[in-house]
């Protein structure tokens, strides 16, 4: 009996009926897979674990393998987007990316490629914002409530500092 298909009078057997099964399987979880990286992209980790919680762990290592191999899931390429894309500080940064599973070596290699002059504007169109809302609060006030928002969005004191001693963000 061929493998690829049955014919219309064939008598499958129990090995046949669960290869059918298991492909069915692996169907629904690429499509699955599929319309989860159709909203965003995920670390391999995240889809694996969405995964997880409809399919059977061989049937989600299967369809992880496919989606690599295919290139629909890269982590390196997934952190480098994530970490030219964001906003936010390199503390919080780092700490996102190794919640969703991303290597520790890997976050610390593309971190460490990051511009400081991008993390340094990011943080001063914060700290904009923030002086914009506190402009008529005392200079000590506008300091603790810059270096709050900073902090809270990942940024380092330094990065505080380097804002601060530029000097007119404060007047």
């Amino acid at each position: 009996m061929n493998d690829s298909y049955f014919k219309k009078d064939d008598i499958l057997s129990e090995k046949d009926i669960e290869k059918v099964k298991d492909a069915d399987e692996n169907n629904k979880a690429f499509e699955r897979a599929l319309h989860i990286l159709s909203y965003r992209a995920h670390s391999e980790k995240e889809l694996t674990d969405k995964l997880y919680k409809k399919f059977e762990n061989q049937v989600v290592d299967e369809v992880i393998e496919k989606l690599k191999t295919i290139g629909f899931i890269n982590d390196a390429d997934f952190t480098e987007r994530y970490v030219e894309q964001s906003k936010k500080g390199e503390k919080l940064v780092r700490f996102e990316l190794l919640k969703k599973g991303i290597d520790k070596d890997l976050v610390e290699k593309i971190i460490s490629s990051r511009n400081h002059g991008v993390e340094l504007d990011n943080a001063r169109k914060i700290a904009e914002k923030v002086l914009k809302k506190y402009s008529l609060k005392p200079e000590q006030i506008k300091k603790q409530k810059l270096y709050e928002n900073l902090t809270r969005k990942g940024f380092s004191y330094d990065i505080y500092k380097e804002i601060i001693e530029d000097g007119g963000c404060l007047k």
